[in-house]
């Protein structure tokens, strides 16, 4: 008797425990729902595609055309840290038409506007077309090249950009793509040496 007396006095203690701390029919710490504001579509040949909203912040795994990416560059000789920027990707102009470099035979010139906010304390100077990649369907990698084109003002002039700690710089990198394939991914390594995932930028068209 005492026994079973003392084990439904544990079940209601428990009950009462699992009730204070929001227990699994509870709300308590279940994470709200995100909304992505931002229109998508691959670039294909003969058109422009640029977001319908404002850019916003979004994980290097999940950006979308318009969203803005926190990356980090590498420490380098005599720095004391390494410089990071806010990267956005602002619009893609596929078969764009090249003041400078003409496209590869079989390819049309893709380019691509990117915004870059220096957030760091060092400046951030590289050549401009170095760091962005552009993806075709096939899995096909396209670098940037150096050159103009009428789709507007290159980033950094086209040959050196050099950003100093809170300032920004807007322009397009160009791309040879081959012709009849569709870009679907466009990625920004800042400090490029090689393939690093984890300092990559990525978004998805």
């Amino acid at each position: 008797m005492h026994r079973s007396i003392a084990a439904a006095a544990a079940v209601v203690a428990l009950t009462a425990a699992l009730t204070a701390c929001g227990g699994s029919d509870g709300d308590g710490g279940k994470a709200g729902s995100t909304k992505d504001t931002h229109s998508s579509g691959a670039a294909e040949p003969g058109g422009e595609t640029s977001p319908e909203a404002a850019p916003s912040s979004a994980s290097s795994t999940g950006a979308k055309l318009g969203d803005t990416l926190s990356l980090v560059g590498i420490v380098g000789l005599g720095q004391s840290g390494a410089p990071t920027a806010d990267v956005t990707l602002n619009k893609i102009v596929d078969n764009a038409k090249s003041t400078l470099f003409a496209p590869k035979d079989g390819s049309r010139l893709v380019a691509a506007e990117f915004t870059i906010v220096n957030t760091g304390t060092i400046p951030y100077g590289e050549a401009p077309f170095t760091p962005p990649t552009v993806i075709d369907a096939a899995g096909g990698e396209h670098h940037g090249k150096p050159g103009h084109s009428d789709a507007g003002k290159s980033l950094g002039d086209g040959i050196m950009m050099n950003i100093s700690p809170g300032q920004r710089a807007t322009g397009w990198v160009i791309f040879d793509v081959p012709k009849g394939v569709k870009v679907t991914t466009v990625t920004f390594q800042m400090d490029r040496t090689g393939p690093d995932p984890a300092r990559t930028g990525k978004w998805t068209l």
